[in-house]
């Protein structure tokens, strides 16, 4: 019983919020004077009415889980990686480029180099903010906020002159066929990104919840006076922290560059990144519930 109440509250808190988001939802449909039941028909059948939508909502879903999982392990130990978006950039870019000049490798090598490079360069891209942060006390949202618009016209730069592919915009080379994630069905772009995403939350969720590290993380969080007085390095578990979550940023900008889009597309992310933080606040930073924000958005946007 003592597991159930512990684990319950996992699910139910985000079910919950979810349904009274689409209660208000149905208020202002209302108020314009349409059927909300009609409404929302026509979005469920578009995110869940066949098995197109289901796998293009699962699809849609799937870079929210990486950034909104990224988000979560930086803010619940209360270090806020806003930054999530560039280092989306970057490591999208880096699995590109992986996938274009070492995708003559077997799948087995050159997709790992993908998601390595792609995590690579999300770390080192954060660093940038963390390490100033830390050192000189230099503020974290402004450098952030900076970087993130420099990682995008960077990306933009690379895409569009040294790295420009064969198509007439901003865009590196396909990807070659053995850097390519398995796809679930040529209907969709749905890959096998979308289990690695589910497979780490699980991971993350049992690190959160019985780990050492988890517990630390949990204390620097809630309290930071009190985790440096039972010895946790506040500077060096920062630091650590933002790169894990720079590295789960970087692997949710390869899933995307070399299980959906086939190459690197300027601008493609749409805002990801952001998302991926609300998807982690809404969530309360659990990584169960940062599955199901994230299909729900990725229901919203598939059925909208």
């Amino acid at each position: 019983m003592s597991l159930v109440r512990k684990y319950v509250p996992v699910v139910v808190k985000p079910v919950l919020t979810i349904i009274v988001a689409l209660l208000l939802g149905a208020v202002i449909i209302a108020s314009s004077g349409n059927s909300p039941a009609t409404a929302y028909a026509v979005l469920f059948n578009g995110a869940f009415g066949s098995s197109y939508g289901v796998m293009e909502t699962l699809c849609k879903a799937t870079p929210l889980i990486f950034t909104g999982l990224a988000s979560a392990i930086a803010f619940k130990a209360g270090v806020f990686n806003i930054g999530v978006e560039g280092q989306l950039y970057l490591g999208a870019l880096a699995a590109a480029l992986t996938g274009v000049y070492l995708g003559h490798l077997p799948s087995l090598v050159v997709i790992p180099l993908c998601f390595l490079a792609a995590m690579v360069a999300a770390v080192a891209w954060g660093m940038i903010a963390g390490v100033l942060h830390v050192k000189l006390k230099i503020n974290i949202f402004i450098m952030f906020f900076m970087l993130n618009n420099m990682a995008i016209l960077l990306t933009e730069y690379l895409a569009n002159e040294p790295f420009r592919g064969e198509i007439p915009v901003p865009a590196t080379a396909k990807v070659q066929p053995n850097a390519l994630l398995y796809r679930f069905s040529n209907l969709s772009t749905l890959n096998v990104g979308f289990v690695i995403a589910i497979v780490l939350a699980l991971i993350l969720f049992f690190v959160f919840a019985k780990t050492k590290f988890g517990y630390e993380m949990d204390a620097l969080g809630k309290n930071p006076l009190f985790a440096r007085y039972i010895g946790i390095h506040a500077e060096s578990k920062t630091l650590i922290l933002l790169a894990l979550s720079a590295m789960i940023a970087g692997m949710a900008g390869a899933e995307q560059a070399i299980g959906t889009m086939d190459r690197f597309y300027a601008g493609f992310s749409n805002d990801l990144g952001f998302t991926g933080i609300s998807v982690a606040l809404l969530a309360n930073n659990n990584p169960i519930g940062v599955i199901i924000f994230a299909i729900f958005f990725g229901a919203l946007t598939n059925g909208g």
